[in-house]
Order: structure tokens, then sequence, then C-alpha cells
């Protein structure tokens, strides 16, 4: 069985890492407001400028000028968005660690061929892999800059299960976000589990769920009886 990752915010800290750029950028900035509503302002403009790029609306570039205009305002110097945004950057980066459930899982999941969907820009998400070590662990990886299609678009899951020579019933897809990943897996015919890690599950979200990725060898093994193919 194929079995496929989220990257952010289910093998990647990404919040935590987002958090410590958006500090680091804080302190270089002369930005008026306390650090929380900077901080709120800076992830507000994060989503609207980054849901562009995704969308084709914006390339990385402009999408993160745009993020800095929109956070700092229209008449902040060209000179300031680079260096700022590379402090950011810089930051970000620095920051990346996996979640501490992620080499436990990967390793109990030897028996199954591995592989990653991601929405972002290729370059830095296969950065995270590689530089986290867990680049090597995975035979097929596919960045919705790859293919045109980000999540939940039922394009990017079917590209991948044609490429890894799958039928969509005979893949899983884990990842956090539950209306892009799960649902947007499940509406491609794959089976897609929730990995609900701030525990937010209500009666209106549909299983399978997960709120580890500690749990999910044995969900696999339910879910195929035991075999592994």
């Amino acid at each position: 069985m194929w079995v496929l990752f989220d990257i952010d915010a289910t093998l990647v800290d990404h919040d935590a890492a987002f958090r410590v750029g958006g500090e680091a950028l804080y302190r270089a900035s002369s930005c008026a407001l306390r650090k929380d509503a900077f901080l709120a302002r800076w992830s507000a403009a994060h989503r609207r400028s980054f849901d562009r790029f995704l969308n084709g609306e914006l390339t990385y570039d402009e999408q993160r000028r745009a993020r800095m205009l929109d956070t700092f305002g229209a008449d902040l110097p060209e000179d300031d968005i680079e260096r700022l945004f590379a402090i950011y950057l810089a930051a970000y980066e620095n920051a990346w660690i996996l979640f501490p459930d992620v080499r436990p899982c990967l390793d109990a999941l030897a028996g199954h061929r591995l592989g990653v969907i991601s929405n972002g820009r290729s370059s830095q998400q296969r950065l995270k892999l590689a530089r986290l070590g867990i680049a090597e662990r995975f035979e097929h990886v596919t960045i919705s800059e790859d293919c045109g299609s980000p999540k939940p678009n039922a394009k990017i899951f079917l590209h991948v299960c044609a490429a890894c020579g799958v039928d969509p019933r005979d893949a899983v897809y884990v990842g956090d976000a539950y209306d892009i990943d799960a649902e947007g897996a499940r509406g491609a015919g794959l089976t897609g589990v929730w990995l609900d890690r701030g525990r937010v599950e209500s009666g209106d979200h549909a299983g399978p769920m997960i709120r580890s990725l500690a749990e999910l060898p044995r969900l696999l093994e339910v879910l195929t009886g035991g075999a592994r193919r």
C-alpha cells in the first residue's frame, strides 16, 4: 500500500517555525504594533498572499512582496522588502523541526511505500525533507507547484496515484487539515486520514482520524486487514 503524507503541520512543525520567523521579523522592523497584534497581521497577510500563489494568481516572489506590503503598508521601500523578508526567511528555515512522532512512525511503516503530497513552493518543501533528514524515506514527492494543482483539487491526488502506479482506492493520504487533506483525498478516491493534532474533532468530522502519527501504523493494519502490499 502507498501511504502519502502532507508536510507542514503533519511532518514538520510549521506553526512553531512560522512564529519564530515572525518574531524575528518583528524585532527587525520598526512596527509600532504590539508583538501579538503584529504576528496576527503577518499571519493573515501570509494566508491571503499564499493562497493567491497556490491558485496561480501570483508568482512566489510576487506573493512574498504582497505579504510584506500587506503587513507594513504600500509605502515600504523595495530595499526593506528584500531585507526584512530575508530576516524572516532565515529565522523560519532555521527553526524547522520534525514532530517527535515522525521518525518512529516512518520506521514502523517500513513495509509500505511512502510518498508526499504538499502544497507550496517545490524547492522549499523539498529542502525541508532533505534538511531534516527524511527525504530518502519517500519514493515519490509531489509539490503543488510541480503539477499546477493545489490541494484539495482532486487533480494533484490523481496525478500522484498515476505517477506511483497505484489505484486511488489502494492509497492512504495523511494530513492535518480536515477539508484540504482528508476531504480532498477522499474526493479523489483515496482513504483520507485526518491528523487532528489540535484535538478539535467534533461530530461534524468523518473518520478515519488520528491524533498522533503514533496511531497510524495500527490504523493501517485495521484498514488493510493486516495485509501490506
